[in-house]
């Protein structure tokens, strides 16, 4: 169950399953883990820990096989604890991509190993360049290890079952498509290496989501944390989302210390409705809110029998969506219309953070 600071036995895969489930995920995980673990001659087990740093990349940042094998540590991570995430480098761009605190702690023991860089001829840049087939071999037998079919255990899959739980976490579909490197801007080609089928399985849910989400929940980034300011009652939090947004939250020192808030942690940020203000105009307003973000209106909802308040919706530069409840007469008075611009603000302390 996920944590919130406000302020202050395997699964059995179906027929034509094409994403791991979490309990597949996990035995997945923990087959790996007891394999490197097993490991009776050193050379055996820095083997073994480079394709354990590989499964790692490719769970947490849908990645294709190729882009990590092509990563040079020294070049391409960035390990620093207020800022952890991996570069991915190729002709349609670079990218940028968040990684879990974790996951960057692993990276971070693995690089300070002096037995793995004797290993590579002290030469770090060959810490991910095996052989794609070795390396799809070695995960097609920790999938039979962890009880679950070896296809389910290959790249496309981890990448593919990335790009589930984002979608259902609510992750704009811009968002996602950025993360896993795709250049299309149509939602249903954004996941050409999805068979046909699973990309409109995707999409639907999303859609259906963005349907049944209500205002609460349409406002939300997805995101990292990238610096906690202590103060002797409450700290400052800043989440850097996946769309490049920074969002910021106060919440209570009680919190930081029982929710383990730290820099690399891995979190979403939610904001109601009424708690969002809304600037008609391309101008960036004066105004004391911490989280101000330029978007375009999508849809103005007022009614004739709902003379007190009106729902506006705003889409940010990533795609996430803003909705604000505003005074009816606010709504007629700024002239609010489908396609103007403006600007959605709100306080550090009208956001809401949730972990896990």
């Amino acid at each position: 169950m996920g944590k919130t600071a406000r302020h202050g036995a395997t699964a059995t895969p179906g027929q034509g399953q094409r994403g791991l489930e979490p309990a597949q995920l996990s035995a997945l995980e923990q087959a790996f883990r007891d394999w490197v673990a097993a490991s009776r001659r050193q050379a055996d087990r820095l083997s073994r820990q480079r394709l354990w740093l590989i499964f790692l990349l490719l769970r947490s940042t849908g990645a294709r096989l190729g882009e990590v094998l092509a990563l040079d540590p020294g070049r391409d991570l960035d390990l620093e604890p207020t800022r952890t995430l991996v570069r991915f480098r190729s002709n349609g761009g670079d990218r940028e991509v968040p990684l879990p605190a974790d996951v960057a702690e692993e990276l971070r023991v693995a690089l300070a190993d002096p037995a793995l860089l004797g290993s590579l001829g002290d030469d770090l840049s060959r810490l991910f360049d095996m052989d794609q087939g070795h390396v799809r071999r070695k995960f097609y037998e920790r999938a039979l290890e962890a009880g679950i079919p070896r296809e389910l255990a290959s790249p496309s899959v981890l990448r593919r079952s990335l790009a589930r739980k984002l979608v259902r976490q609510d992750v704009p579909l811009p968002v996602v498509q950025r993360m896993l490197g795709q250049s299309s801007a149509n939602l249903t080609a954004a996941f050409c290496d999805y068979s046909e089928d699973e990309a409109g399985l995707i999409v639907e849910e999303y859609l259906r989501r963005e349907e049944r989400r209500k205002t609460s929940a349409r406002n939300r980034f997805a995101g990292q944390i990238t610096r906690v300011l202590r103060g002797p009652v409450v700290s400052e939090i800043e989440l850097t989302s996946l769309g490049g947004f920074k969002v910021y939250s106060v919440v209570t020192l009680d919190s930081v210390e029982r929710l383990g808030i730290r820099p690399g942690v891995l979190a979403t940020a939610d904001i109601k409705a009424p708690w969002v203000q809304v600037t008609a105009g391309a101008d960036e307003p004066v105004c004391t809110a911490a989280n101000r973000y330029p978007g375009v209106v999508r849809r103005v909802l007022a009614h004739a029998d709902e003379p007190v308040a009106a729902e506006v919706v705003a889409e940010l530069a990533d795609g996430t969506r803003m909705a604000a409840v505003i005074t009816a007469e606010s709504a007629r008075r700024l002239g609010l219309k489908e396609g103007a611009p403006v600007w959605v603000s709100f306080g550090a302390f009208s956001v809401i953070l949730n972990f896990g």
